[in-house]
Parts: structure tokens; C-alpha cells; sequence
């Protein structure tokens, strides 16, 4: 009897692997395409939002061909029976917004890039990569290129990828024992192989990280000029700003950059190694009580005058200055989030509340949002180039719609809506070298329109009232942006997907290793 039971709960073993492999082998539906693919469309009856200067063109119409702004002409036009006509009814027509720091992974294309479009967002500069040609987990040059390709033929909903990024330069560690060693970066000879190598595979910018030291980062830097390769990313914890400046970083991302250079304290600790546990919240409390403002005036109008961009990311420090809000941690848009992410980042937000208070009892991270809050405020006004970006899918920073949350926290930090508009439009296009194509709602440049309900110059708000998207010429009208929302519901929600996240994390070395790290 009992061997009998304990076949048969074999057996029902066996069924149930067989039921997960056959899932997590199964191939993943694609998101809602394009309303309509067409070679020629026109927006009538639309008030175009001038992102340079705040003005509005008020009563025109927009005529796009073979995805391209041909014509910008007054409104109440009768369009030819080629064209697919569309009524703005008033509405208001802005660039394609750009979130300038996401991190795609391989079910992206299920998982986040149908949020990006639902919202607007039609640009990603991708700050993570792969080390080699695969991963299974990650995004990778190929991935991304493909989608963005898919979507320019209107054959994927996928937001476009106009840069490449390498996966984070970490000083080794992060390197799997078996890839090639030259990624370790250990001398001058493995930073000249490490760029070729990122060359051959194409992508354009290293992403630097937190333990890259000073003499590594020489190397990288130096190696990165002769190839005519740029560096973005992490400041390393103990390379200078001045010698990020030197090195001509073109951005620098997160908000941690002014905490850390406006304060004496933190200055002090930079002399020493990053290590776990070093900055704790009482080490929070020094930083903020050691804050010297004309330090802090020198470095960003340094900052300014060598033209390096900062992605200020302010929703990664929302999470601790929100984690004991039960309204933050029930947020519905959870229900676009897969389980096993939400399980991640339920427990961050949990470190975050435990590890929130100084020796008095007091929280620090509030006080470190609202810091950084005034300090983007003061570096925009001293001509730092700003870059608005939150690091999706990072905890509690939801893809497509955290982008608009950004910018609201931009906008209480005292930016003008045209100034957060910017940083989301007109300014990423600068910084990509696109300008000739994006960033503006100009003839001759590429069709990629977000149609809104109201004027977000009034009030940034209005960006997340989308009436209808152009991506690449193709349209995509409000209930078709709905669906692509229902769908990425569906697939968060999907044991399958759940499955195939688990196990591609389970087989991507590059994961491992960090997980291990």
C-alpha cells in the first residue's frame, strides 16, 4: 500500500516538472500591434505643444508619410483617400516621451513594453546589456534591435532603442568565473580588449559602475576615448566628480550624485573602500547635516560647463521615503507586475522601513527625496542637462506610467512643466544625437506623436491622459493603448510568464554571479 502511495505521488511529481517545462518552453504571445500600419496619416484638428520654447500652434494639422512629419499645415483639411484620417478633436500633440534609464529583459516585449507605449513613451535609452552575445535573461544588442526594427515596420509593439549599452563595469566581480578575463578589467591591455569586444558586439556606451576603482576607470576611460565609445552610469564610489568631468562621462545617473558631493562627510568616506554596510541611516544623518552649499554650486556649475548630463532617477529614493505608506505599498498598478518581482520588491520595501530610522528614531529617507528634490532644482538652474529616466523595473517604479511619476516629482522639486517636459522630449534627443530626428514636432522628423487630452505645459499631469500614440508612422488609438495595458496584466498575472522569468533568472550566468555578489 504504501509503495503504491508513494508511486503514485511520483508519479504526480513527474506530471507536475513535465507542466512547468512544457510552460516555461512554451513560446509568449506578442502584445496588441498598430490600430493601423499606414504609409500615410494625418492628425487634424490638434494643438502642437512647441517643446522648445512653450509655445502652442494651436488649430493645425499634422500630415506624416512613410513615418515622417511631411507637412504641418492649418487644420480643417480634407485628406486624400490614401491617407487615414484622424481627429485630434482639439487635442494636444507632443514628442514621443523618452524614459533615459530602463532595463529590458528578454519578456519585455510582454512585461514593459506595452506600458511604454500605453503611456507615451516611445524612446529607451537601456542602461543594462549583456556581456556576451546571449542571456537569458537580459536584453542583449541583438534583442533590442530587433524590436526596434519590428516596431519601425509596424510588425511589434515595442518602444525604440537608439543606443546600445554594455552591461555594468563593476571592477570584476561581477564578471562569471567562466567568461572571457579580459572583462575584469585588470589592466590597460583588458580595457582596449574589453571595448573592442563591446564594439564587435555592438553596442556604444559602457555603463560604469559603483567599484570600478580610480585606476580602472583610467583605463576604461582612456581606452573608451581612442574607440570613440562613450561612458555612462554609476559615478564610481571612489573616482572624484572631478576626474568624471576629466574623463568627459557623458551622463551620470541617480540621485545620489549631490547627496554624496555636497557633503564633507561623505567626502571622507569616499577615502575608503564601498563596503556592506557602510552608509546606514545614522551615516544618512551625517550627510545631511554635513551639506555645504557652496561646494555644492562649485561642482554643478562644473558640471555645467563640461556638459555632463544627469539622470536624476528620484523614484529610487521614493521607495524608502515611501515604504511605511500602506497606500505606496498597495499601489494597484502592482497587478502589472509579476508575482515573483513583487515578492522582491515587497521585501525591499520592508528592508527599507526597517532600516529607515536614525539612533533617534527619526526617518532619514524622506529627508534625503526632498533633498535631492532642491538639489535638481538648483542644478538645472546652474545648466545642468537633465535626463529624465527611473531605472524600470527597479522596486516600486512601474514601466511606462513611472516615467509621468518622475516628472510630477521633478515638478514639486520647482521645475516648470515645460522644464520637465524637456527632459523627457527635446533634451534626451540632444543627448543621443538625434536631434535632427526626435525630440521635437517639426517636418522632416520621424512620426513618433503622443496625442493628449490636455496641455501638459499647464499642468505634467496631463501626460498620462494619452488619446492616441503615433509610433513610427503606425497608430495606435486609445483603446488599442488600452489593451496593450490589459495584455501586460494578463502576462504579469500568467503562471507561465512567472515561470519563464524564474528559470531565466535560474540560467543567466551573469545573473548568478550578481546574485551571488
Amino acid at each position: 500500500m504504501l509503495r503504491r502511495i508513494l508511486l503514485s505521488i511520483a508519479l504526480l511529481l513527474c506530471l507536475l516538472l513535465f507542466s512547468a517545462m512544457v510552460l516555461i518552453l512554451s513560446p509568449m504571445p506578442d502584445p496588441p500591434g498598430p490600430v493601423y500600419s499606414h504609409s500615410h496619416i494625418v492628425l487634424d484638428q490638434v494643438h502642437i505643444v512647441d517643446t522648445r520654447t512653450g509655445e502652442i500652434q494651436r488649430d493645425r494639422a499634422i500630415w506624416i508619410n512613410q513615418g515622417r512629419i511631411e507637412q504641418i499645415s492649418a487644420a480643417g483639411v480634407s485628406a486624400p483617400k490614401d491617407y487615414l484620417y484622424v481627429s485630434g478633436q482639439g487635442h494636444y500633440v507632443v514628442p514621443g516621451l523618452w524614459d533615459n534609464h530602463s532595463h529590458s529583459l528578454k519578456l519585455s516585449p510582454q512585461l514593459h513594453h506595452p506600458l511604454y507605449l500605453a503611456h507615451g513613451i516611445t524612446y529607451l535609452r537601456d542602461m543594462s546589456g549583456c556581456m556576451t552575445g546571449a542571456d537569458s535573461l537580459l536584453a542583449c544588442v541583438d534583442d533590442r534591435r530587433r524590436w526596434a526594427q519590428q516596431a519601425q515596420r509596424g510588425e511589434r509593439s515595442s518602444p525604440l532603442y537608439p543606443q546600445q549599452s554594455s552591461f555594468a563595469i563593476d571592477g570584476g566581480a561581477e564578471v562569471p568565473a567562466d567568461f572571457p578575463t579580459f572583462l575584469r578589467l585588470q589592466s590597460a591591455e583588458d580595457a582596449t580588449a574589453l571595448v573592442r569586444h563591446y564594439q564587435a558586439l555592438g553596442v556604444d556606451t559602457l555603463k560604469t559602475y559603483e567599484l570600478l576603482n580610480p585606476q580602472q576607470y583610467q583605463w576604461l576611460s582612456t581606452a573608451a576615448a581612442s574607440a570613440g565609445m562613450q561612458l555612462a552610469g554609476h559615478q564610481p564610489w571612489r573616482v572624484t566628480l572631478a576626474e568624471l568631468i576629466q574623463a568627459r562621462q557623458h551622463s551620470v545617473e541617480h540621485g545620489r550624485l549631490f547627496l554624496f558631493e555636497c557633503s564633507a562627510v561623505a567626502m571622507q568616506l569616499k577615502q575608503q573602500p564601498m563596503r556592506e554596510g557602510l552608509i546606514n541611516s545614522d551615516v544618512w544623518r551625517q550627510i545631511l547635516q554635513s551639506q555645504d552649499p557652496v561646494m555644492c554650486q562649485q561642482k554643478m556649475a562644473a558640471m555645467a560647463r563640461a556638459g555632463v548630463w544627469w539622470s536624476p532617477t528620484l523614484l529610487t529614493l521614493q521607495l524608502g521615503a515611501s515604504a511605511a505608506d500602506p497606500a505606496f505599498r498597495r499601489d494597484p498598478r502592482l497587478a502589472q507586475v509579476p508575482w515573483l518581482l513583487q515578492k522582491l520588491w515587497q521585501a525591499d520595501a520592508d528592508g527599507m522601513q526597517r532600516r529607515g530610522r536614525d539612533q533617534q528614531g527619526r526617518p532619514v529617507h524622506a529627508e534625503l527625496l526632498a533633498l535631492a528634490q532642491q538639489q535638481l532644482k538648483q542644478a538645472v538652474a546652474l545648466g545642468v542637462p537633465i535626463l529624465a529616466g527611473t531605472d524600470t523595473p527597479d522596486s516600486f517604479v512601474f514601466a511606462g506610467s513611472g516615467l509621468i511619476d518622475e516628472l510630477e516629482l521633478y515638478t514639486k522639486a520647482g521645475l516648470t512643466p515645460l522644464q520637465a517636459l524637456q527632459s523627457a522630449t527635446l533634451w534626451p534627443a540632444q543627448y543621443a544625437g538625434v536631434a535632427a530626428s526626435a525630440g521635437t514636432v517639426d517636418v522632416g522628423k520621424d512620426a513618433n506623436l503622443l496625442l493628449l487630452a490636455d496641455n501638459p505645459l499647464q499642468q505634467i499631469q496631463a501626460l498620462r491622459q494619452v488619446e492616441g500614440l503615433v509610433l513610427a508612422g503606425h497608430w495606435y488609438d486609445k483603446p488599442r493603448l488600452n489593451a496593450l495595458q490589459i495584455f501586460s496584466a494578463e502576462q504579469a498575472g500568467s503562471i507561465t510568464l512567472n515561470l519563464q522569468l524564474a528559470w531565466s533568472a535560474l540560467q543567466s550566468a551573469q545573473f548568478r554571479q550578481q546574485f551571488a555578489d
